[in-house]
């Protein structure tokens, strides 16, 4: 046996190997690819694969293959590398990772092919390095994932628009508005309903200046506001483009119209609430004299009728306060429960008597009963008819309609709970878009002879029964006004009826406080023709000077007194001095019995003499 035949047959070929590899030598440890020539173990490695592995050629040399490879590829590379030497044709480029001799992954992009030598199948491979790029791959696809989350996450609606107004991309939530893909889509017309640039546009700024903007934007099509952010996009293969988000803030910029309309109704309600207190002092002076004329007279037929006419237009006068005082702080509704379908119905009727409009009253069945001011909300009612009935000059159709609600979750500023729903609707001439924000205003009309206070009135009294009113109109497609009104579970109770007499006969020592001269001549008088001794006061000061000078049995005293104490602040020291006294408040501002206090008995401001009397008997009745 010669020597070559003890040497094992691996070792001669790698031996003839050498021979060859002095041809390449160059240029395989100059590359910067690593390269490897293998049979089931490395045969060869150059210093790029060597630098990759961190191992040298000889460690490499007692490796099979598929003992560097992380064990995620070891049984594939270890399947493709036994195939390939079968002669078989494996894919030959795959991405795989390996365990350095450091112990770190690496992923490697690796082609393989064969060769024949000697008769046997030899493997030669190259191996790049792609660790960096896989890592900015998955750190690409991190940040994508996080973005794609942001973007499906948030509430608004986000798109990118080029120079020429095409839309790049839409969230979406864009699509699930639209009901279709966007890309490509003229932005104004698609998405906004113009056939040209929207009003607001600032692609051109954003892209341009490359600075970003902020603005509220309206979109008629779907009546609804939405706060726009802008800013510039710039992608790197090229393009600029500006991203727009977009968040809806009509709830928002509703809630905003409601607190500035508040504010501006508060504003006045110091000028209403001082106008109608004297306003009240003059009618109960009027509505007093009269009484006390026609008590102390004895009137023909004609003269009784001009007074009755006088007391009808004192009446009307003050309904007018009613209505100032509805802005004041004074003007608190006295609720009671109460159901809707009567007061409705007589509301209707009266208002559209004579009139060519016709009607129609639909009351869900168990209608939930509400707590309302009967006289206040009436005059909601009243309003709202005349304004449909004007609003259908040559006649049409008002539909009324009282519905129960029960809202689980808030609507608007309405918060969870029961409701009753009463909506207006008529075909008339609708209110123009441009109007609708501002028909609650104080003062706002478009009529030439109209005041401007019938709809701020309504406005004013059903926030003060905490309910919401809101409106909705189109020009020449009718108007629907909707009212929302707490539901309650308290049950009706029956308003006591008032005894009033003609004529009253008492004895004693009463007070007269208030500030308007002729209210107090009118209450002296009345009260002397009763059989009173009276003393006036104008002034707290001349209040507790005259408790102090002798003991009083009854004391008529002005809730409010400008620049000095009132009433309730005057009634303690009045006790003191006056122990068993009993007191009557006056005032021109309506008060429920709970905010009467310690006093016996409340006149509310214009009251006519029968009605004093009446309070009179059932306060010293024996």
């Amino acid at each position: 046996m010669t020597a070559s035949q003890n040497v094992p047959k691996e070792k001669l070929l790698a031996h003839a190997l050498k021979e060859s590899e002095i041809k390449f030598r160059t240029l395989t440890e100059s590359a910067a690819v690593g390269i490897f020539l293998y049979r089931e173990r490395f045969l060869y490695v150059n210093p790029a694969f060597e630098r990759i592995t961190g191992y040298s050629q000889k460690e490499l040399e007692r490796f099979y293959l598929w003992d560097i490879v992380h064990p995620e590829f070891k049984d594939l590379v270890r399947e493709r590398v036994l195939a390939r030497l079968r002669g078989e044709s494996p894919p030959p480029h795959y991405e795989i990772k390996i365990i350095t001799k450091e112990g770190q992954e690496r992923w490697l992009e690796v082609t393989a092919a064969t060769f024949e030598k000697e008769g046997q199948i030899i493997g030669i491979g190259t191996a790049i390095d792609i660790t960096p790029q896989k890592a900015f791959a998955q750190k690409l696809e991190e940040t994508l994932a996080q973005y794609q989350a942001i973007l499906n996450a948030f509430e608004g609606l986000i798109y990118a628009v080029s120079q020429d107004f095409k839309i790049r991309f839409a969230n979406h939530k864009w699509e699930a508005k639209t009901s279709s893909k966007l890309t490509g889509e003229i932005c104004y017309r698609r998405l906004y309903g113009f056939n040209s640039p929207c009003p607001w546009c600032s692609l051109k700024e954003v892209i341009l200046s490359g600075c970003s903007v902020q603005k509220e934007v309206y979109i008629p099509h779907e009546g609804r506001w939405y706060q726009m952010v802008g800013t510039p996009l710039r992608y790197p293969s090229g393009g600029n483009y500006a991203l727009y988000l977009l968040m809806d803030i009509t709830e928002q910029k509703k809630a905003q119209e409601e607190l500035l309309r508040t504010a501006k109704l508060e504003s006045l309600a110091f000028l209403a609430g001082g106008i109608a207190h004297d306003f009240n002092n003059f009618l109960t002076a009027i509505l007093g004299n009269l009484s006390l004329l026609r008590l102390k007279a004895r009137l023909s037929p004609k003269e009784e009728r001009l007074l009755r006419q006088t007391e009808k237009a004192c009446l009307k006068a003050q309904g007018l306060t009613k209505q100032l005082l509805t802005f004041a702080k004074g003007g608190t509704p006295i609720k009671k429960a109460a159901p809707l379908e009567e007061l409705l119905r007589e509301t209707i009727s009266f208002c559209l008597r004579g009139s060519q409009v016709d009607w129609e009253l639909k009351i869900e069945e168990n209608l939930f009963l509400v707590e309302i001011d009967t006289t206040q909300f009436g005059q909601v009612i009243s309003n709202l008819v005349i304004n449909a009935k004007q609003a259908m000059p040559k006649g049409g159709r008002l539909w009324v309609q009282a519905k129960n609600l029960v809202l689980s979750e808030p609507k608007g500023p309405l918060a969870p709970g029961k409701y009753v729903e009463l909506s207006f609707r008529d075909e008339g001439c609708g209110i123009p878009k441009k109007y609708l924000s501002k028909i609650f205003d104080p003062y706002f009309t478009t009529k030439s002879d109209g005041s401007g206070l019938g709809l701020a009135i309504c406005y004013s009294i059903v926030k003060r029964h905490g309910g919401h009113i809101e409106v909705e109109s189109a020009e020449g497609k009718g108007t629907t006004f909707r009212i929302y009104l707490p539901a309650t579970e308290k049950e009706i109770s029956k308003a006591p009826q008032l005894i009033q007499l003609e004529i009253f006969k008492g004895k004693g020592r009463v007070l007269v406080f208030d500030d308007e001269e002729t209210v107090r001549e009118t209450l002296k008088e009345a009260l002397e023709i009763a059989g009173f001794e009276v003393e006036l006061a104008k002034d707290s000061q001349e209040v507790l000077q005259k408790v102090k000078m002798g003991r009083f049995d009854l004391a008529i005293l002005d809730l409010t007194v400008p620049g000095g104490m009132g009433g309730r602040e005057l009634l303690p020291f009045l006790k003191i001095f006056s122990p068993g006294l009993k007191t009557i408040l006056i005032s021109g501002y309506p008060l429920e019995d709970e905010k009467i206090g310690d006093f016996d008995a409340f006149l509310k401001k214009p009251f006519t003499i029968p009605e004093l009397y009446g309070v009179l008997q059932k306060l010293l009745k024996t």
